[in-house]
């Protein structure tokens, strides 16, 4: 029995739209080079064998979807969605089989008879900034404040980004402050070494007014992406919790510390050191650490970092992840609440990618559209059947 690597879907997905890079390209060759990947390739790549193969997925019951050896995929090429679905028959090699739907912005989807509609929306840049003489202050994109602090300092705030300035002949006594982001929001921050921090929703950031001694530490909740401020001088340090932090020098890197869901710690450039409660592991570019359920050790993974950064470009970008967690993500960016009245589909695996500001009904009704599952929302309670 033989999976087809989700990277190799991805990859062929791009090679199509015309969006290889270097590096796709030279693991799309290097596939290529095994003749049956080959003569799959070429039929996925004849015109019109990809419109034949084109089709919306029906409904399937449980007896017809035991036989489904095939993998569907539907490929919005202007929102940029995929949506994608597997089930292998025990003694069968599986066909890669590309589906192409072609949605465009002028294509209307028709709507589910019988749902209830409210108009969810995505996300706002906001967020609430908690001073230290216990003021807080509401923050927000269009909103512009300068606030001069007492022990010092000040922060300016405007267009979605909170930023601090002042240096040690200023500042008196260093005391900290934090941001706090709540559900469907995001907020840009501006440390006062210069480090950049972008926090997602339900996130938050503990910071002091001056990084003083011999390293700069902060305190993060939620999920955080850092472009680190470089100083060979004095090491960038993330506290999660009591046994955990990740250290760096100079870096940019992705940090995934929901209450209740292991910790998990991209690297995109640069090197970082993950501390955890048995061990303690140092990442490449591309490696990722991942707090072990349990244990609570740290393994290294490789991975593809873009689905896990996509969300401070300005995307969601799943692969081959269950539709449990793809709805958790959405829930907290459109800040709603999901309901799954059949517990089987929660693991029903996605590819999705799409833009944040999409509007929320519109990919539900996209999902729906593999007949794996119904969706019905009723003011903010979105029920999964």
């Amino acid at each position: 029995m033989e999976k087809i690597d989700p990277r190799i879907e991805l990859v062929i997905y791009r090679f199509l739209r015309g969006e290889l890079s270097a590096s796709e390209r030279e693991m799309l060759e290097s596939w290529l080079r095994e003749g049956r990947h080959r003569e799959l390739f070429e039929k996925i790549c004849n015109k019109e064998n990809m419109l034949e193969k084109s089709f919306y997925f029906d409904r399937l019951d449980k007896g017809r979807e035991k036989t489904w050896n095939r993998l569907e995929r539907a490929i919005g090429l202007r929102r940029r969605v995929v949506l994608r679905r597997w089930s292998i028959a025990a003694s069968l090699i599986v066909p890669l089989l590309i589906g192409v739907l072609y949605l465009n912005e002028r294509q209307i989807i028709p709507e589910i008879p019988g749902r209830q509609l409210e108009r969810i929306v995505p996300g706002i840049s906001t967020a609430q900034l908690y001073l230290p003489d216990g003021n807080v202050v509401d923050l927000g994109k269009d909103s512009v404040c300068d606030l001069q602090l007492l022990e010092g300092g000040r922060f300016v705030n405007e267009r979605g980004t909170l930023t601090y300035k002042g240096d040690s002949s200023e500042v008196k006594v260093a005391q900290y402050s934090e941001v706090r982001i709540p559900r469907g929001g995001e907020y840009k921050v501006v440390l006062p070494d210069g480090t950049i921090v972008w926090l997602n929703a339900e996130s938050s950031l503990r910071f002091p007014t001056l990084f003083t001694g011999k390293e700069r530490k902060v305190y993060a909740k939620g999920e955080l992406y850092f472009d680190v401020k470089h100083d060979d001088t004095k090491p960038f340090i993330v506290e999660v919790e009591k046994d955990y932090s990740v250290r760096v020098l100079g870096t940019e890197f992705n940090l995934r510390a929901y209450s209740g869901f292991p910790v998990v710690t991209t690297l995109v450039e640069g090197r970082v050191q993950v501390r955890g409660v048995g061990n303690t592991v140092s990442l490449a570019p591309g490696q990722q650490a991942l707090e072990v359920s349990g244990t609570r050790d740290i393994k290294v993974l490789d991975v593809d970092v873009a689905p896990y950064v996509a969300w401070h470009e300005g995307k969601f970008y799943f692969v081959h992840a269950p539709l449990n967690s793809i709805m958790e993500e959405l829930a907290r960016w459109y800040d709603v609440e999901v309901v799954f009245e059949n517990p089987a589909v929660r693991e029903e695996c996605f590819t999705i990618e799409m833009q944040r500001f999409d509007d929320f009904n519109k990919v539900l009704r996209l999902i729906e559209r593999t007949g794996m599952v119904t969706i019905s929302v009723d003011g903010h309670i979105v029920t999964v059947k």
